[in-house]
């Protein structure tokens, strides 16, 4: 049974990744079911599950070397269902785990290095940036990349490929190479863009791709805007937040800014809701974080006096006088000497009377075995007295019987 139940385990971390790969996609409730079976399955055989999980893992990264090598995307939908899985599975705030270290490797290396050509793989982006910040919930570690690629996509959205100095001024951003801010051109929102609603970024993309669209593009802004705040309110209490989210605020701000603002071309009213209640909760989260912090201060304590210390050499040195100047350090080492003192004559006193309990069960023992010893001899005695008689009756009859004959 156990085995079995192993098996099926495994056999259902591939069906999740297969059922990802489907179009149109496996509604959510249905991978989140599949998911409580599997979390509860993986305790039958943790170590036979883990090594599998493992090696799902190592394929991952290395089609995320091979893309990063080819320039291309090699990652597919069942890889960012199966991170989501791992993540929801194994202890992800463990500071080193088997699986979710290496995923969580993979993941920061495909956010830093791929270059973003498409919306299949923004989106892909964005769904390994979920990942991450679920793995960091708990354990609060930073991973500079997802933010990195959150602040790369907001800043795709207003920003110029062209202009290098255009990404570089607000300090969010890795510095990205002229092919990476060219292929996220197609992100960038015009002015000239008509758009009433901004649509949700769902799972088929992953799958199929989809068109880079003014609501497809505008859906990409509000996932970001989320991601960010999510980012946010994780990463609050670290003490670094100010120089972690102080250049995404300048970033969001330039976002507000370039925003279509003008009456037949203005951005969808959601994203600019969720914009402005960003950019005013991140502000509040930066001042209080400022507040709470105090700057250094030097120790302001009274003059300490210096130590006299006893003299190195006495002419009538005793070992019973004690020499220290201070006087409760004297007490206290007088007291530290009598407690071992006692504590020797109270163990010789428990050993003495350990000898004297020891030699007085062996001379019980001894008067034990002597009296059992005297009774077997005088039982002997007789046993023997009885089989002598025995057979003297029985030469006796053999005389007998020769003599009739």
């Amino acid at each position: 049974n156990k085995a079995k139940l192993a098996a099926l385990a495994v056999i259902l971390v591939d069906h999740v990744g297969v059922l990802a790969e489907q179009s149109p996609p496996v509604a959510k409730p249905v991978l989140d079911e599949l998911a409580r079976h599997v979390g509860e399955l993986a305790a039958v055989d943790p170590e036979q599950f883990g090594e599998h999980c493992r090696q799902l893992v190592v394929g991952m990264q290395r089609r995320v070397q091979a893309g990063v090598r080819q320039q291309t995307c090699q990652l597919r939908a069942a890889d960012a269902a199966l991170a989501r899985l791992f993540v929801g599975v194994f202890s992800a705030s463990d500071r080193f785990h088997a699986v979710v270290t290496p995923l969580l490797l993979a993941i920061g290396q495909f956010l830093g290095q791929h270059v973003f050509a498409s919306l299949r793989d923004v989106a892909l982006g964005l769904a390994l940036a979920a990942t991450v910040h679920e793995a960091q919930r708990l354990a609060r570690r930073l991973q500079p990349e997802a933010l990195s690629f959150v602040g790369a996509v907001l800043a795709a959205a207003v920003c110029d490929a062209d202009d290098a100095g255009d990404w570089a001024e607000t300090g969010c951003v890795f510095p990205l190479s002229r092919r990476q801010r060219e292929a996220t051109g197609f992100l960038r929102i015009g002015i000239s863009e008509k758009c009433a609603e901004a649509q949700a970024v769902p799972w088929a993309w992953l799958v199929d791709g989809g068109r880079a669209t003014a609501p497809a593009k505008y859906g990409v802004l509000r996932a970001s805007l989320a991601l960010v705040q999510r980012f946010a309110d994780c990463y609050a209490p670290l003490p670094a937040f100010v120089e972690l989210f102080a250049p995404l605020a300048r970033l969001l701000d330039k976002v507000g800014a370039r925003l279509p603002q003008f009456k037949l071309q203005q951005a969808p009213d959601a994203v600019r809701a969720q914009l402005d209640g960003l950019r005013a909760r991140l502000g509040e989260q930066l001042a209080e974080a400022r507040a709470a912090r105090r700057p250094l201060k030097l120790q302001h304590h009274r003059p300490m006096a210096l130590v006299t210390v006893a003299p190195k050499f006495e002419s009538s040195y005793n070992l019973e006088t004690h020499y220290d100047p201070d006087r409760d350090r004297n007490e206290l080492t007088k007291l530290r000497r009598q407690v071992a003192k006692e504590r020797r004559g109270a163990v010789r006193e428990l050993r003495r009377d350990a000898q004297f309990l020891a030699g007085e069960r062996l001379r019980e023992q001894r008067a034990k075995d002597s009296a059992y010893a005297s009774k077997m001899k005088k039982a002997w005695s007789v046993l023997e007295s009885d089989q002598s008689e025995m057979k003297k009756l029985d030469r006796q009859r053999i005389k007998e019987r020769k003599a009739k004959v």
